[in-house]
This record gives C-alpha cells, structure tokens and sequence, in this order.
C-alpha cells in the first residue's frame, strides 16, 4: 500500500533516517514494518537494495528511494567506521530541520561543522545510547527531546575532519591544512597511522582501537590530532622531529629511521590532496636527518621539497657521466653536500641551483657539429678558425665541468659583430670575392695563411664588403685575401721543380744552393706543404755572380767532370757531394771566369783550346 505522507529526502540526509522519518510521519511503529509494507524482507539489505519495488509499493518517487539507496551503498563503503547500531546528533540541527545528517554516520565524525559543537550520541536524561530503533529522530526512546541535550563547543581537530567528511572531502570549514578533493577512505587510513602511533617513544596502539563505536571513543582516540594539525605544520613538525630524534642511530634511509609510520602515510598520502602530511616530513627530515632521502617511491617530492639532487641523478640532468662528476667533486669545482648511504658509505648531493648553473654554463659552450651549423663552415674551415684563434675555444674542455663542448657559443657572435662593425661596404668593386666558408685548404692552399688572414680579418686589417647572418656569408674581396697566400708568389716566380725544368739543372742541386744560400728564395706553404719559390729577380742576381759547371761543360760540348780537370786552379763552389765522393753542382764564379779571359787574351791564344 502506499503511504499517506510522501516526500523526497534532503541532499544529506542518511538513507535509513530518510525511511524512519517517513515511519514517524505516516504513524508506523518501525522501518522494519516500513520494508513489510514495501513487500521485502524486514532488512536493511533487502529495504535499500530493491529501490525500484519500494518505490512503487510505498507511493514514492523513483528517483527518492534511488537516493536514498546510494546513500545507504556510499556509508557501508566506509566499513568498520559506519556506525550501524547508534545515531550520533547534533542537536541545534535537530531543532532547525529535523533530520539525520548522513555524515553522522561516520566513526570519526564527532562534531558539526556549521553549529561548531560536538555530536551527542546518548541521552542525558537516561544515559542510554541513541539506538536506530526510536519512535522518532528527535526525540530518545525515554522521550527526552534530543533538541535539549547539552552542547559543547568541538575542538578545531574535531572540526577539521568532521568538515571533510560531511563535505565529501570538498574543504575543511576554513582550518588547517586547508585540503581539497579529499578521498574519504585514505583520509581514515591516515587519520588512524597517525592516532595509532601518535606517541613516537611507545609501541602503536592495537589496530581495533581505530574503529570506535561512540562519539566518546572516537573523541578518545582523535585527541592526538589536536596536537598534531596546531598551528600546521609547526604542531606536525615538532611530532616530526621527535619521531627523528627516538629513530634508529645507524638509519641511513627515511624508511628506516622512521619505520612503519613513513611507509604508512607515504603510501596513502602520495599523489593525493594528504601529500602535505608527507611534504612536512621530508622538508624537516631534509634538515634534521643526515641519512639520504629520495630512495623510495617519493624521490621526486624529495627532490623538490630538499632543492639537492643525488650526483647520479645530477649527472644525468647536467649530460655528463657519474664519474666524471664525482671527479669534479673531489676537486672542489662545485658545490655540494655528503650523506650517509648504506652501512659504510656516502653519498653526494649538488643543489638544484649548482646543477642549474653548471647546466647554463655548459649551454655557453658547444659541439664542433654545432659550431659549424651557428658560423655556417664545414668542418675543415672550423679547423682553421680555431687554429687562428680567433674564437674562444678548448680542445681540453673535457677536463671542464663547465663547458659542454670545445667552442664557445657567443664567441662566434663577437667575431661577427666586429667583423660588421670593420666592414667597408664602400670598397666593394667589380672583381672576384670570396667568402669565409671558401678560405679552405683545398681552394686556398696555405693552411697558415688562411689562419693569417682569419686573424687579419679579425683584426680589422682585411675588412669585408658585405656581412651575412652568419660567419660562413661574409664576403670579402679577393685581392685583400689572397696578399697572404703563396700562390701569388708562386705565381710570379717559380718553384725548384718548375726552375728545374726549365733549366736543365738538378733539383738536388738548386735545393742544395738554397741551403748554402747562393740562391735566394721564398718559403711559402703550399697545400699544407713546405714549398721554395725563386723569384725573377732573384735568379737574375744568380745568374750575374754563378755560372753552373754544367751550363758551361754543356756549351763547350764536355761533360762536367771532364771539364773540372781542366781547371784545377779555378774554385768551385756549391758543389754536392755525392756518397761515392764525386760532386755535383758545382758552380763558377763570374769574376772567375773574367779573370781568365783576359789571361788568355793578353797571352794571345785561347786558354781553352
């Protein structure tokens, strides 16, 4: 049958104390004789679980019995800390509206967030418990009127959590910690990790003390709280450093030195709103703890809330390998501190900030790969850059922390910037250019040159025409360049091959004059290579004081050996000497070979016939 009064249930309110205030408005004795109306079994089970069929029996809205059935399946989601047997009240609630908060029904509820007083959960005037069997909500089974009982003003702990849990873990009522999108069930794992063992110096509390069954009780056994969240966090801080103090002397880890307790609340509280809890422990254990932190699934928050990195892990952020930081380390080149690791060992940790500044020093510094793309040269052209010096470079930058390549970045923009500020784009003309990507070996020669004119270029004795974005652009004209190189020389002279040929005599033989210094010449580096070139006017002055033996046997139509054995008073000079003993090479002076023709012409025949 249906019911007389129907109405649908307040957004709080429980589901059982939905049904029972329909029973006291429609004058029956009892929501078991509710469910016996409704057509199924006088439970609690069966009542909430066929939500549609009571629905329809009773005269009610589908959608008020579904409510009141998602309430139900929401409290028994709270296992052992659902109150199943008492109500808690507040009475200033009672008196407004007249319903059972469904938050009422949690263990640690003890407290009403709006009217800031405790829950009553017995009578004053009988002293018994408030069962869920009563007549009416609002009144006891004596028939005290529950609007009357006393009212004690609720602890700020007491009010914390009560505010979390009525508000399905939305906000705290305005106390700290401030939390939000709290979950429920961690909240009650961590309330009681931190109730159970609230006394660091004593063994945790039995595990069944966590699941009072009155207000009482629970306000027993939260006390630790008022403690612990005072003026958060300096109240959870001080039970912090206590708990370091009384841990193991010989920890090396967070995890050993504070036990079961950490593991605890690192469990539940990581990457939750309860994380805060944690965030203190690391952040105190950061200052007072000399052992390592970060070695557990919390090595990012340690990371963070320390501002130091283990060396590994700097290692791996700075680029370089473990051993080569730890190097750097030991030679005082940066900045860190030591802790304990393992039963014996130690460990290195660098702050972020070192790690930051070794980073951005590093980044000043680049690869040659690198290099080459910023100044727009190949490989070989960088060579000679770096040769020259006319870019900050290090060919020994491994054995610096702070530099992550051989080159320095910014000395590519200093050249260039001097390089545009020397520039004569007024001197641009009509002849051949070349630009600096072009000063290679194989297109200019002379390797010392090219670093020559680099230098020169850098200095501002050789001025570019035109400035490109980068290094490798810059045009020059090709008659400021090429002043510095050995193929013009060779071009105008010749080289002791090419004078070798032309002449008829020994390359071993001129290279020999050279060295004696009877025959002048220029050395120039040529493809990398030494090279000696012989300008005209240099063989002109040769030919004018030396006259080669050969040239001379040669004209005559002898031989040079034979001819020597008919001049055994002249003086041959830059002669050869050869490993059998003979010579080659030999030269006559000029003078020489005047003072004999006038002998022969004042005894008036030919001395050489």
């Amino acid at each position: 049958m249906s019911l007389i009064v129907t109405y649908a249930p307040h957004v709080d309110e429980s589901g059982l104390g939905y049904y029972r205030r329909l029973v006291t408005d429609n004058v029956l004795s009892g929501w078991q004789e509710l469910a016996g109306i409704a057509g199924v079994q006088r439970s609690r089970h069966a009542l909430f679980g066929h939500a549609d069929l009571v629905a329809s029996q009773l005269g009610l809205e589908f959608e008020w019995a579904l409510r009141a059935s998602q309430k139900e399946e929401e409290s028994r989601s709270w296992g052992r800390l659902y109150r199943v047997h008492t109500d808690a009240v507040c009475p200033v609630c009672l008196e407004e509206d007249g319903y059972l908060r469904q938050s009422w029904e949690h263990a640690y509820v003890t407290a009403c967030p709006k009217h800031r007083i405790k829950l009553v959960d017995c009578c004053n005037d009988c002293g018994e418990s408030l069962t869920q069997h009563r007549d009416h909500v609002d009144r006891c089974s004596c028939g005290q009127d529950l609007q009357r009982l006393p009212r004690e003003e609720a602890t700020p702990a007491q009010l914390w959590l009560s505010a979390l849990i009525a508000s399905h873990g939305k906000h705290a009522s305005h106390i700290e910690p401030r939390l939000k999108r709290v979950d429920i069930s961690t909240l009650g794992q961590v309330v009681a990790t931190l109730c159970l063992s609230a006394d660091p110096t004593r063994a945790p509390l039995h595990r069944s003390l966590a699941y009072p069954r009155t207000v009482t009780e629970a306000a027993t056994f939260l006390a630790p709280l008022e403690g612990l969240l005072a003026n958060w966090p300096a109240g959870f801080q001080v039970h912090v450093e206590r708990r370091i103090e009384v841990g193991t002397p010989e920890a090396r880890t967070l995890n050993t030195l504070l036990g079961p307790w950490y593991i605890g609340l690192r469990k539940a509280c990581q990457g939750t709103a309860l994380e805060v809890f944690l965030q203190v422990i690391i952040e105190v254990a950061a200052e007072k703890f000399d052992g390592i932190l970060g070695l557990d699934s919390a090595k990012n928050m340690a990371e963070d809330v320390t501002e130091y990195l283990r060396s590994a892990e700097a290692a791996k952020v700075i680029g370089v390998s473990a051993s080569r930081l730890h190097k750097a380390i030991q030679d005082g080149e940066c900045i860190h501190r030591t802790r304990r690791f393992g039963t014996r060992g130690q460990v290195y940790e660098l702050p972020r900030a070192e790690v930051d500044r070794i980073q951005q020093r590093r980044n000043e510094w680049i690869s040659l790969d690198a290099a080459c793309e910023v100044a727009g040269v190949t490989p070989a052209v960088l060579e000679h850059i770096v040769a020259a010096g006319v870019i900050s470079a290090d060919v020994n930058w491994r054995h610096d922390l702070l530099k992550g390549g051989p080159v320095a970045s910014d000395s590519f923009s200093a050249l260039l910037t001097r390089i545009r500020e020397a520039a004569d784009s007024a001197a641009a003309s009509k002849g051949e250019t070349l630009t600096w990507a072009e000063l290679t070996s194989r297109r200019m020669g002379d390797k010392r040159a090219i670093q020559a004119v680099m230098q020169a270029i850098a200095d501002g004795r050789v001025k570019a025409i035109e400035v490109g974005c980068r290094l490798g652009d810059c045009v020059f004209r090709r008659e400021d360049v090429t002043e510095y190189f050995g193929t013009p020389l060779l071009e105008a002279g010749m080289s002791i091959q090419q004078l070798a040929k032309l002449t008829g005599w020994k390359w071993e033989s001129i290279s020999h004059w050279i060295e004696e210094g009877l025959l002048e010449s220029e050395a120039i580096q040529l493809r990398g290579k030494s090279c000696r070139v012989v300008m005209p006017h240099q063989l002109l002055s040769f030919r004018q004081t030396y006259v080669p033996l050969a040239d001379l046997a040669r004209g005559m139509g002898t031989k040079s050996s034979a001819l020597s054995k008919l001049l055994p008073g002249i003086e041959q000079v830059g002669a050869k000497p050869l490993p059998d003993g003979a010579f080659r090479g030999g030269l006559i002076r000029m003078a020489d070979l005047g003072r004999l023709a006038v002998i022969g012409a004042r005894a008036g025949h030919d001395l050489f016939v």
